[in-house]
């Protein structure tokens, strides 16, 4: 970092950097022939406003780490194994204090030093989410992507985009929409493209500036232009279903787009030196978005490893643990994951709803007086960490037994409420997009309590509104952290009605205090009670991968 910029950081006003305070983001994996310059030209930025630099480095083994730590840079890591880009990105963000959060991958590095500043100043009006900035390469770039940028990035500005488009290699969000809606973690690429979706569905702007320039340098085999392209394509399936790309649409956009690349070369007066890539480079682009478009199957760990790390060296591959003695193709195998438990411990100790029977555990036979131990219990079904079923509050409603093992198990998101009233259907409107995201667990501060404190009746709950809303938006299931969705003082049962006869799972009585908000996979197997109209649960969300 410059003297200069050190005193600038030193003298703002703190109001200002509460306020412009700006987190460059970088993410790397052995980069060490670019990333001197990358760091070079971004503390050569000239901003009226402070930024700090977070690295996410994905494992690297060359000199990258090296050469970051002779600068003024926060270093984080994730294993390759546990890498995606989404995940990357959400674990620089969790980690930045600016209101704002700019993306630049280590293979690129800006062509000015008022690039920082045309990407952030933008964000001065309150109805922009994302801007992102122009890409072009270098004499290195092969000629056909250099088309792309050109196609991808013009040369005039957007000020409201119509596209849900952007490109994280150089962008910059709202931190407060990421609060709402992380980047899909999931995904095994264009994380952007999805997240832009989002902000067109908030009715934000998008904005792109082209002054706000990165030079995008990919040096790929072909082996890796494939495999960038397929992994596009695997996750553009998932956020677009019902879009397809046939056999006829790769031959004809591949003989398409050689034509047009080999006329702008011979007006280029390059057609020679790129006789051959040409071709090589739109057939890798089109046939592995075909392939990318036809897979069917979930996308395995081995595939994870191939796509984002075609060329690592096996010895380099952590071998990863198993859980299960001798796994089948049947059998889920929980690889590199951190699993939360988010039961509460059933213990006699346990609150109740007044008026219900405590939870009590009988030893019946100790091995003093026998060869064996043995105890029982007896409960309430709706004690601890529960669901609710339609026949708990509707007459002739649904028992368990009518509801399939897989709506127990999913995609989930975790939103943290932290106000101390009840949950107002406004803080869901504004908080999550449910075209995404079907299973909602809300964190409140009724996870603070102990497993073994008293009964609380002010513990939050749901409005009767916020449940139509839910209802409404006809998710699958909605979790909550105190004993019921239910207002404790309300007479009517409006809340459960409305959510139990829309056969919404209602999972009570979570333990969510070491959950942050985010995206999680769910598993919440309610005991087998076929007629009952409520189970004991044993729920845990999974940050990570299973197979």
């Amino acid at each position: 970092m410059t003297s200069r910029q050190i005193v600038a950081k030193q003298t703002v006003n703190i109001e200002l950097k509460l306020m412009m305070l700006v987190s460059i983001i970088l993410r790397t994996f052995n980069e060490e022939k670019h990333i001197n310059t990358l760091l070079l030209e971004i503390f050569k930025q000239k901003c009226r406003f402070p930024f700090e630099v977070i690295l996410v480095d994905s494992g690297s083994t060359d000199a990258t780490l090296e050469i970051v730590s002779r600068y003024d840079v926060k270093i984080l890591h994730i294993s390759p194994e546990e890498f995606s880009f989404g995940r990357s990105l959400n674990l620089g963000i969790k980690n930045a204090a600016g209101k704002y959060c700019v993306f630049t991958s280590a293979h690129c590095y800006p062509t000015g030093p008022h690039w920082l500043e045309d990407l952030v100043t933008p964000f001065e009006a309150s109805d922009v989410g994302l801007v992102y900035g122009r890409q072009t390469g270098n004499h290195l770039t092969k000629y056909s992507e250099m088309q792309i940028f050109k196609k991808w990035f013009p040369a005039h500005d957007i000020n409201d985009s119509d596209l849900a488009f952007c490109n994280n290699a150089n962008a910059a969000i709202r931190k407060s929409l990421w609060d709402i809606h992380p980047f899909d973690e999931m995904l095994t690429g264009l994380e952007d493209l999805d997240w832009a979706k989002f902000v067109k569905e908030k009715k934000y702007k998008i904005i792109y500036r082209t002054d706000a320039a990165v030079f995008h340098i990919h040096e790929e085999t072909c082996k890796q232009i494939f495999n960038r392209y397929h992994r596009e394509a695997l996750a553009f399936k998932q956020i677009y279903p019902k879009e397809n790309f046939s056999l006829i649409d790769f031959l004809r956009f591949f003989t398409m787009n050689v034509g047009g690349d080999y006329i702008h070369a011979v007006y280029d007066r390059v057609f020679l030196k790129n006789f051959f890539w040409i071709p090589t480079f739109r057939f890798l682009q089109f046939y592995a978005t075909y392939k990318g478009n036809q897979f069917r199957t979930p996308i395995s760990k081995s595939m994870q490893q191939r796509l984002y790390y075609p060329t690592r060296p096996k010895f380099l591959i952590r071998q990863q643990p198993i859980v299960a003695d001798t796994p089948t193709d049947s059998t889920p195998v929980v690889q590199n994951c951190e699993v939360i438990d988010i039961s509460r411990p059933l213990t006699p100790q346990i609150p109740v709803w007044p008026g219900s029977n405590t939870f009590k555990h009988e030893v019946l036979h100790r091995h003093e007086s026998d060869c064996f131990h043995e105890s029982e219990i007896s409960m309430n079904l709706h004690t601890g960490t529960h669901y609710d079923f339609p026949l708990h509050a509707i007459k002739g409603g649904k028992p368990q037994g009518h509801f399939l093992l897989s709506r127990y198990i999913g995609k989930t998101i975790v939103l943290e409420y932290r106000d101390p009233g009840h949950i107002p259907a406004s803080f869901l409107k504004n908080s999550v997009n449910l075209n995404h995201y079907k299973n909602v667990l809300i964190k409140t501060s009724n996870s603070k309590r102990q497993s073994t404190d008293s009964f609380n009746k002010d513990f939050i709950a749901l409005e009767k509104e916020a449940a139509t809303w839910l209802a409404d938006q006809n998710i699958n299931l909605i979790g909550v952290d105190g004993p019921s969705v239910k207002i404790f003082h309300e007479k009517e049962n409006t809340t459960h009605e409305v959510l139990l006869n829309n056969d919404t799972l209602v999972l009570e009585g979570l333990d969510l205090s070491r959950v942050s908000p985010g995206v999680y996979t769910l598993i919440a197997l309610p005991l087998s009670i076929p007629d009952g109209e409520g189970a004991p649960t044993r729920a845990v969300l999974i940050k990570g991968t299973i197979k």
